[in-house]
């Protein structure tokens, strides 16, 4: 079964697409069965992530893009999935991705420059996290000051950054002038931003590192997002949005790994190696499948909740990512012996998928972070979480 064939049975689910909707991931699915064996060798890290970058920009220049109105959200959530099913390193192939905070907040000459460079196939990245850790954004020290000019010059380190070399601007997390937490664009070929490249353990087919800002000055009127002070609404509004993508893409990994290790057995037994498969595999195989597939529609309920701005969007975005993440952990770490020692050859994509969707249990939050807001939103609010009273019967 096929990433595209794991969704056939959802359409029901995302009455929203319609015809034309999933016409639009059919053609998207079959782009990526033409454009991917193209790529080259993973193990060449450079030429991997470039061929990235212009594997997103001939996506868009294709047309590729989500649409208009309430199923756009939806069918981004689903081209995630697609896309993931190929490889998580194709997360950042089509889509807005963190420039949606760009489109949604800046002033309106700087959004709509943006929204022309980001359906070119250009990227931006989000520079949150510090030392202490990416979920304590309250703890932030990066800091702007003011100068005589009316500018604002920044200075702080961020630390395990995303797509460091491959994206065109950073939304960045900043105390601004009067110590409130802001959003500023960051243009990072500006010579007093150093970029510091670490080699990752998965996760790695986009540049990692540390941004380092050296008084950098930035123009508020044309770099602040929304008004100065707001950067806090504007991280937990984008996360809202974005956790949901984030995690179908890595059900779509573990889908992938699933689909792989099926035919790997059904290959084997066709040809007589395996002359029956043991009811364990069986086991693991119609329960990954299930959990994947519940842990989809959690993240499609999730999508749509946000779009809608529901005030419970927030909590399920937390707490779905991280549990829609375990389980693309867990199903590939269950799948993975059922391939044999095939499977863990640095060089597998079963082996890639492992240390991938690892990298995930840390990016965005650690699991245990997200898990623990989850319940103290529960415990904070434990009514917004109940349905509301049935009428009375007749």
């Amino acid at each position: 079964m096929n990433a595209l064939a794991w969704l056939e049975p959802l359409h029901s689910s995302v009455p929203e697409l319609g015809i034309a909707g999933w016409a639009g991931l059919e053609r998207f699915d079959t782009a990526l069965d033409e454009l991917c064996p193209a790529g080259p060798a993973r193990s060449d890290t450079a030429a991997w992530s470039a061929w990235l970058l212009e594997l997103r920009r001939e996506l868009s220049a294709r047309g590729h893009r989500a649409p208009t109105g309430p199923a756009g959200p939806l069918w981004q959530t689903l081209a995630q999935f697609l896309a993931g099913a190929r490889d998580l390193d194709l997360r950042d192939c089509t889509g807005d991705g963190h420039g949606a905070m760009v489109l949604t907040h800046a002033p309106a000459d700087t959004a709509r420059t943006w929204r022309q460079r980001l359906r070119s196939g250009e990227l931006i990245g989000i520079a949150a996290t510090e030392r202490h850790g990416g979920s304590r954004i309250r703890e932030i020290t990066t800091h702007a000051r003011l100068d005589m000019g009316g500018r604002w010059r920044l200075t702080g380190e961020k630390c395990w950054i995303s797509r460091l070399t491959e994206a065109a601007a950073f939304v960045t997390f900043v105390r601004d002038p009067d110590g409130r937490i802001s959003a500023v664009l960051v243009n990072p070929d500006d010579p007093r931003v150093e970029r510091d490249v670490i080699e990752p353990s998965g996760l790695g087919g986009w540049g990692w590192g540390v941004l380092r800002l050296h008084d950098l000055p930035i123009d508020p009127a044309v770099a602040v997002l929304g008004t100065p002070g707001s950067g806090l609404d504007i991280f937990h509004q984008h996360f809202t949005r974005f956790r949901p993508m984030v995690t179908a893409t890595a059900l779509g990994t573990a889908a992938g790994v699933h689909h792989l290790v099926t035919d790997a057995l059904a290959a084997r037994r066709g040809v007589g190696i395996l002359p029956r498969i043991r009811d364990n595999a069986l086991i693991t195989l119609g329960r990954t499948h299930a959990e994947i597939t519940a842990a989809l529609l959690a993240a499609l309920t999730t999508t749509r909740l946000a779009a809608a701005g529901h005030p419970g969007a927030g909590l399920y975005a937390r707490l779905g990512k991280a549990a829609g993440v375990d389980v693309a952990v867990r199903a590939v770490t269950e799948l993975a012996p059922l391939i044999g020692a095939a499977g863990y050859q640095r060089s597998h994509p079963v082996a890639k998928a492992r240390a991938d969707l690892t990298g995930l249990l840390y990016a965005d939050g650690i699991h245990d972070s997200l898990y623990r807001s989850g319940g103290l939103s529960l415990l904070a609010a434990p009514a917004t979480c109940r349905p509301a009273p049935l009428a009375a019967a007749a």
